[in-house]
């Protein structure tokens, strides 16, 4: 983690010196810092960009060298340097978030602002437990996803934000060239950005996923939770970017914002680009050879950026041509069809791809449980019942006899607990599976017999399903 936060940050870094060094213009007022002309003097957000990150840079070389200190006076310590490294790495990654948080406008408009951050929450919301459950059979717990969604609006949303405005500061000094007007420049340059922002935000994104890929890698167990954990992080950085746009300007287009980015928009764009990234995560925690495994994780990375970078150009284009195409289209089939369909021609097919990812997984998950559930059952230590297959097996039934539980007056807490049993068996089931296909995690410290004992445990304390009928049994 503190080395892709300190990669991270050594971009920030590239982005400040190129700024510095950039050729002097007078015809576009040069400043010391472009950046400074813009931003500093008009709000926090500037000050952030040209004084936060030194200041950062300057706390973690203090920290680093107090814990030098430290170190040679009284030795190692495992518990003091995880400590170090714990503060260290929320000291960098405090300025993406005060970047992220900043963006939203809430210093310069905080009416505005927390009004879009509360409208555009319920939807968001529902966007991330729609995503949690798309696992139809092993879930991860709900605060990964979360913690995913808070990496996408932290890390993905706070290095997007920086870099993108640092190349709109440095770009038209580089860009310029003699006999080019201000119009064509700054066509060229917002080119150039809106090419970056597909760059530099899915790499913020996907530095997110892999921070968590790294630290709880025992919860991805294939393309299924890569793609729930790259979705959520891309509903992170969307919910970011819908504040943004939905204040500028004083909220002049908040409606058709709102439309775009938390109703039409919400499971596509930001979603879908992300997703990739989290499939080819998940894809190589099946994989066997470290080639392997980067490798289709640099496709999914590929697969986002691409098809960011040319959604932003396209959908620039498609907004300029349509109107000189259709002179006369109103306001209302613009919002109600023309937007709709260039979102669906421009963002459709990845959203097809991570849904038939998505698919394919649950297929593979299933046919994998069905054996292993079958073999266990099969081995009469009770863990897994004949009578159980039938629920565990299938999603649909498995909520059925939670329900019949609760209301046949077991209450919430045996619900919760015959929930907890469930889960546990298919984590079980889940073990055998990735065992028998030489995929378990040689960090995971868990084995067979204590999953095994896990559940024996849930079924003593009380958690004892309703058996269906007695489906699978051999006669």
């Amino acid at each position: 983690m503190l080395l892709i936060l300190l990669m991270m940050h050594v971009a920030v870094g590239i982005q400040m010196l190129i700024d510095l060094n950039r050729p002097e213009l007078t015809l576009l007022n040069d400043g010391a810092f472009s950046v400074l002309d813009g931003q500093v003097h008009a709000g926090p957000l500037g000050r952030l960009m040209v004084f936060g990150f030194p200041a950062c840079w300057s706390l973690a070389a203090l920290l680093g060298l107090v814990a030098l200190v430290a170190l040679a006076a009284s030795g190692p310590s495992g518990r003091f340097i995880r400590n170090c490294k714990v503060a260290l790495a929320v000291l960098l990654l405090l300025p993406f978030a005060a970047v992220a948080v900043a963006v939203t406008n809430i210093f310069v408009s905080p009416g505005l602002s927390t009004l879009a951050l509360l409208g555009c929450l319920p939807s968001t919301v529902l966007g991330v437990l729609a995503v949690h459950g798309a696992q139809r059979y092993r879930r991860m717990p709900l605060w990964l996803p979360l913690a995913a969604f808070g990496g996408g609006l932290v890390m993905g949303g706070g290095f997007g934000a920086t870099t993108g405005i640092w190349l709109a500061s440095h770009l038209p000094n580089y860009l310029w060239t003699p006999g080019v007007g201000a119009a064509q420049l700054d066509y060229t340059v917002q080119t150039a950005v809106y090419v970056g922002a597909g760059v530099f935000e899915e790499l913020g994104k996907g530095a997110a996923i892999a921070v968590l890929f790294l630290l709880f890698r025992r919860h991805f167990d294939g393309v299924v939770s890569g793609v729930v954990i790259g979705a959520a992080t891309g509903l992170g950085f969307n919910y970011m970017e819908s504040v943004l746009y939905i204040t500028a300007g004083d909220g002049v287009y908040a409606n058709l914002q709102y439309w775009l980015r938390q109703s039409l928009g919400l499971m596509a764009a930001h979603t879908a680009f992300t997703a990739a990234i989290g499939a080819g995560f998940g894809i190589a925690r099946q994989l066997r050879t470290p080639s392997a495994r980067r490798a289709v994780i640099a496709c999914g990375f590929l697969a986002a950026i691409s098809t960011h970078a040319a959604n932003n150009l396209l959908l620039r284009y498609f907004q300029h041509e349509v109107s000189d195409w259709f002179p006369h289209v109103s306001d209302a089939v613009w919002v109600l069809a023309v937007f709709p369909i260039a979102i669906l021609l421009l963002q459709g097919p990845l959203l097809v791809l991570y849904l038939l990812l998505l698919r394919r997984g649950l297929r593979g998950q299933a046919a994998g449980l069905a054996v292993e559930l079958v073999a266990e059952a099969a081995r009469g230590h009770g863990a897994v019942t004949w009578g159980e297959l039938p629920a565990l097996l299938n999603p649909a039934r498995r909520f059925r006899v939670k329900v019949d539980v609760l209301r046949r007056g077991g209450g919430v807490r045996a619900y919760r607990r015959l929930a907890r049993l469930h889960a546990a068996q298919l984590e079980l089931g889940m073990h055998r599976w990735h065992a028998s296909r030489d995929e378990v995690d040689p960090y995971d410290t868990r084995d067979e017999a204590r999953l095994r004992e896990r559940v024996l445990r849930l079924k003593t304390d009380g958690a004892v399903p309703l058996l269906g009928p007695q489906e699978g049994v051999p006669s």
